[in-house]
């Protein structure tokens, strides 16, 4: 989502859109992520074809894609919405944070139900929740078509092994999350899908906004800018 993000963490991240309230073979919605290793996701993703007026996720169901595909293309599509252009620095980390953002949702929908209800249940039911991930799920948004072909982007082959290297991290070593757990909204300020102001609990002018910002996110010891994507908790 002045270009400025969802997005957001869960991420709303994604999140971006300006109507969006809030910043995966889905096998159904699942709690418990495929067991499968990095290698086995194709070097090549698979193009996937809407038919009529199909939404990513009954794509996602037709094909049945697994959960780690399905957040491998999540993160590639959702990491190209905060404007490379300007963030290529933070590649590997900003790659990595919105595979762990979206793991801190899946984790506090299975410890508390009323998180359930506002984030969605399993990997499946958080990434697919209604106006949360935006950027790579809605129809309306021109990342959602990299969601279902990420090899329609130049630079496909780079992006797209940080993807699968993030999807690998976060679900089958779910323990190294650098993320606090808390950690559950990510906007994008930078993106050309932002909003300017940015969409409520995003913006830095209110006070919810100031009191969940984070503003020392650590990943791989070392501190995260704010500048490509800021992080909330809510």
């Amino acid at each position: 989502m002045k270009a400025v993000i969802l997005s957001a963490l869960l991420l709303t991240s994604g999140l971006v859109f300006a109507d969006a309230p809030c910043p995966t073979s889905c096998q159904g919605p699942s709690s418990t992520p495929d067991k499968i290793t990095l290698s086995k996701i194709d070097s090549a993703p698979a193009c996937l074809t809407r038919k009529n007026d199909e939404s990513n996720e009954e794509i996602v169901q037709r094909e049945k894609l697994t959960d780690f595909e399905v957040l491998a293309r999540l993160v590639f599509a959702e990491g190209i919405s905060t404007n490379l252009d300007k963030c290529s620095k933070y590649e590997d980390s900003l790659f990595a944070s919105l595979a762990w953002g979206v793991q801190n949702r899946v984790a506090l929908a299975e410890a508390q139900p009323r998180y359930a209800k506002q984030f969605g249940k399993g990997l499946h039911g958080v990434i697919f929740k209604k106006a949360q991930f935006n950027p790579a799920v809605s129809k309306k948004s021109s990342y959602s078509k990299l969601f279902l072909c990420p090899s329609e982007h130049p630079q496909w082959q780079k992006f797209w092994e940080l993807s699968k290297k993030a999807a690998d991290q976060a679900l089958l070593h779910p323990q190294k999350n650098p993320l606090p757990k808390s950690v559950t909204h990510f906007y994008y300020p930078q993106s050309t899908q932002a909003t300017n102001p940015p969409v409520a609990w995003a913006d830095l002018n209110k006070d919810a906004a100031k009191k969940a910002f984070m503003k020392d996110v650590k990943i791989e010891g070392t501190r995260y800018s704010n500048e490509c994507i800021q992080f909330f908790s809510y």
